[in-house]
C-alpha cells in the first residue's frame, strides 16, 4: 500500500477518524472520503496502523495479469521471443504483486462472472420482456418458455438433451410436448 500524503503540510500521512473522516496526523487537515481522488487503476485503503493510502484496483491487477498471460502464450510471434517470454512473466509478477497487495489490504475481489440466480433472472425476465411487449399466439409464447427451460437446463447441465429437459421440466415426453401445436418433426 502507497501512504497518501497530505497536500497542505507535504509531509504527513492522514489516519481515520470515527466520523469516517481523515485526518492528517501533522497538520490536522481533513479529508473526506469523497474528497479522494485517485486515477481508475487505483482504489483507496486504510491501513493496519489507521493511515489511509492506496493500492492498485483487483479488477485493473487481473486484468494486466490476463494480458501477461495471453504475451507470454502468443510470444513465440515475436522477432525476439525469449525477451517477449521474460517481459510478460515480470509482468505478470508486478500484475500479480498489485493483486495480492490489494486483497492483503482488504479489498474484494472482482466479480468475474454472474451467478446462476442473476442468469436465471436475467432470462426469465428477457423472455417476460418479449412475452409483455409482443402479442404472441399460445404457440409462440410456449416455444419461447421451452426457449428459456432449456437455456436454463443447458447452464446446470451442459450437453443436455431436449428430451432430459422436457422430463424435468414438464414431466411429458418430447412427442406429447411436440404435439401441443404440430411440432413435431
Amino acid at each position: 500500500m502507497v501512504t497518501i500524503i497530505c497536500a497542505s503540510c507535504a509531509e504527513s500521512p492522514f489516519g481515520i477518524q470515527a466520523d469516517e473522516m481523515f485526518k492528517c496526523i501533522g497538520c490536522g487537515e481533513l479529508l473526506a472520503v469523497s474528497d479522494i481522488d485517485l486515477d481508475g487503476t487505483d482504489v483507496w485503503a486504510v491501513g493496519a496502523d489507521g493511515t489511509l493510502g492506496y493500492v492498485s484496483d483487483p479488477a485493473a491487477a487481473l486484468a494486466d495479469l490476463m494480458e501477461a498471460v495471453e504475451e507470454f502464450l502468443t510470444s513465440d510471434q515475436c522477432p525476439n521471443a525469449e525477451y517477449a517470454r521474460i517481459i510478460s512473466q515480470i509482468s505478470a509478477t508486478e500484475a500479480l504483486g498489485r493483486y495480492i497487495d490489494a486483497r492483503r489490504a482488504g479489498i474484494a475481489s472482482p466479480n468475474l462472472g454472474f451467478t446462476e440466480e442473476q442468469i436465471r433472472t436475467a432470462v426469465n425476465q428477457g423472455a417476460d420482456m418479449v412475452l409483455g411487449s409482443i402479442s404472441l399466439g399460445e404457440p409462440e409464447e410456449d416455444a419461447i418458455n421451452l426457449v428459456v427451460n432449456a437455456a436454463l437446463m443447458c447452464l446446470g447441465k451442459p450437453g443436455a438433451s431436449f428430451a432430459e429437459m422436457v422430463e424435468e421440466n414438464y414431466g411429458e415426453t418430447v412427442e406429447e410436448i411436440g404435439s401441443w401445436w404440430g411440432w413435431n418433426k
